[in-house]
């Protein structure tokens, strides 16, 4: 593939790392406005960003190296290097779901809206990094004959290119959230609808991975862990369809007398 996008002598920039650059940047810029029209501040909207792509990218290369074990067990050192195998986004949604938690308690800011909100823009921020994993040449799939199978060096036969398929999905994913959040359906519903549907993306397209290693079930531990995902993501749907219209607070700020409530930054 063409992993490198710059070499200055010894120093190089890797298109993986533009791609996931682009797509944070790109996804940030759709939560700042969204919130935006719902009454953030800035400063707030800012923290969010700031601290959940912190987070998300020590829970995704967490879990990327849990799945990866073996190979890391041998190379303890190749840890810290994200370029090398990068991220898993179960992780890094995972870990950012429950730093959003803990910080809407502290802020006191509305969490199901503002998770609506960054369910939008997450899907095409994940097709911009899916590109890059593509121009990387990692995340490859199983080796075919289908005439969309790509050459990757490293292997000696063409290879479904699975970084594009997720791209595709995500993309189609991004449209479908936008539809969804515009009929402004109950808080909760769209960030749900995002859990499931991108459990549903990663377990069916897993298939075609060619770099993973199965559990004893049979499947990919990315799988497993979308089961669950799209599990919990489906519980979650159901909860918010069931609340009362009034229960909806739609991330605006609550209205308190001077000196009541604490901090209110929404």
């Amino acid at each position: 593939m063409f992993p490198e996008f710059l070499r200055i002598g010894n120093f190089v920039v890797y298109w993986y790392g533009i791609m996931v650059a682009a797509g944070v940047l790109t996804a940030s810029l759709i939560f700042q406005k969204l919130a935006g029209k719902k009454g953030y501040k800035p400063e707030l909207t800012s923290q969010i960003i700031f601290w959940a792509v912190l987070w998300g990218i020590v829970g995704g290369r967490a879990l990327h190296v849990i799945v990866q074990f073996p190979y890391y067990y041998r190379n303890p050192f190749e840890i810290i290097f994200i370029r090398n195998g990068g991220l898993a986004a179960e992780g890094a949604i995972i870990s950012g779901f429950i730093f959003l938690s803990i910080y809407s308690k502290i802020k006191n800011f509305n969490l199901p809206g503002t998770l609506d909100m960054l369910a939008v823009a997450i899907p095409l921020a994940q097709a911009m990094g899916r590109i890059g994993c593509f121009l990387n040449g990692c995340c490859y799939g199983k080796t075919t004959d289908f005439i969309l199978g790509v050459r990757f060096p490293h292997l000696q036969m063409p290879a479904h290119p699975t970084q594009l398929y997720y791209a595709a999905s995500h993309l189609f994913l991004f449209v479908l959230l936008i539809i969804l959040y515009r009929r402004k359906l109950k808080e909760g519903m769209v960030f749900s609808s995002y859990i499931m549907g991108f459990a549903l993306i990663r377990y069916l397209l897993d298939f075609l991975r060619g770099d993973l290693l199965t559990t004893r079930l049979g499947l990919y531990p990315t799988q497993v862990i979308a089961v669950f995902l799209f599990v919990m993501g489906g519980v979650w749907f159901l909860s918010a369809a069931q609340k009362p219209e009034n229960a909806q607070t739609h991330g605006q700020e609550e209205k308190l007398p001077p000196g009541e409530g604490g901090e209110k930054d929404i």
